[in-house]
């Protein structure tokens, strides 16, 4: 067997320590963008496809309610956020909702890269009586002129996209002086983090094998299951792929593009893994929180001990 093979095959084998399916999303559509490739909204009648996006932008409008931005940062966002502002990767708009109904900017829009996202974020802020403007765009070209807004927000986004430094430099010129952008995100080396949920939850993947090997053995994985597996299915690595659907940015990375794009730091986390999110909130992860807080301080180690890479940058 050839030796590239033989990388795929051992990752197939660790990846079935603790293999994963995502939930039904005939029983529930929950938070998964990947459900809007389901046949049961690619091919449903218009009752079936209204009803999976109102579900989606529920379920990511609770999500904010029951767990809001600010506990990312440790405390209140609001000082931070004011006048007109952007939700960068809004999906179905729930959050973008949730936000504006929380923190009371003086206006609310929201970008992601699907017209069904867009739609469905339009009917739900429709339904909730606020007005948001919804656009279709990508963060490396911002559907909005200069000097638009002066707060950006962004969850769980940055690591999705083709380029963070072109990314950037769309957020500084949306920005008006002195404007901010709220960033969260998690590091390429963030041990859960590294997208193949929907078929495994060994933590680490990523420390051990490449980005190609993982996606085949993704793939090969998912067709030996029985089940419909199209609508998480992917196709190739793409060019700007170091993982899936992830670019592969690092800690270490970012703070290089912001210091060469003259971003002020006004804040960053240095919260660590098992400190913040839903398992912390229910309890868990308390001895992770303890033995990886040290770790948050040292160069190198943030990369695996931070939760997120949490910011608030200024526009110089």
């Amino acid at each position: 067997m050839p030796r590239g093979e033989l990388k795929v095959d051992l990752a197939k084998r660790v990846m079935r320590l603790r293999e994963s399916e995502p939930a039904d999303p005939t029983v529930s559509v929950g938070g998964l963008s990947e459900v809007f490739r389901h046949p049961m909204f690619t091919e449903g009648t218009e009752d079936q496809r209204n009803r999976i996006m109102w579900e989606s932008s529920q379920s990511r409008y609770e999500d904010e309610l029951g767990f809001p931005l600010d506990n990312y940062f440790g405390r209140s966002i609001q000082p931070w956020v004011s006048g007109d502002a952007l939700d960068l990767g809004c999906f179905t708009g729930g959050r973008a909702v949730a936000w504006l109904e929380r923190y009371k900017p003086t206006s609310m829009s929201g970008v992601d890269v699907s017209d069904d996202f867009i739609e469905a974020g339009r009917r739900f802020a429709e339904a909730k009586g606020v007005a948001i403007d919804f656009r279709t765009g990508f963060g490396e070209q911002l559907p909005w002129p200069d000097a638009s807004f002066d707060t950006i927000l962004s969850f769980d986004v940055l690591e999705h996209v083709r380029s963070i430094e072109a990314t950037l430099h769309e957020c500084r010129r949306v920005l008006r002086s002195d404007g901010r952008l709220l960033v969260v995100f998690p590091s390429y080396f963030q041990p859960i983090e590294h997208h193949l949920s929907l078929v495994t939850e060994v933590p680490g993947l990523q420390y051990v094998f490449s980005g190609p090997t993982l996606i085949s053995a993704y793939r090969q994985l998912l067709a030996e299951r029985d089940s419909d597996v199209s609508w998480y299915d992917r196709g190739p690595m793409e060019e700007w792929e170091r993982g899936n659907t992830i670019n592969g940015t690092t800690n270490r990375e970012f703070q290089q593009l912001i210091r060469a794009q003259d971003w002020d730091v006004l804040f960053q986390s240095f919260e660590p893994i098992g400190a913040v999110g839903r398992r912390a909130q229910a309890g868990k992860g308390r001895w992770l929180a303890l033995a990886s807080r040290p770790l948050t301080r040292v160069p190198g180690l943030q990369e695996v001990a931070l939760h997120r890479l949490t910011y608030v940058l200024r526009r110089a």
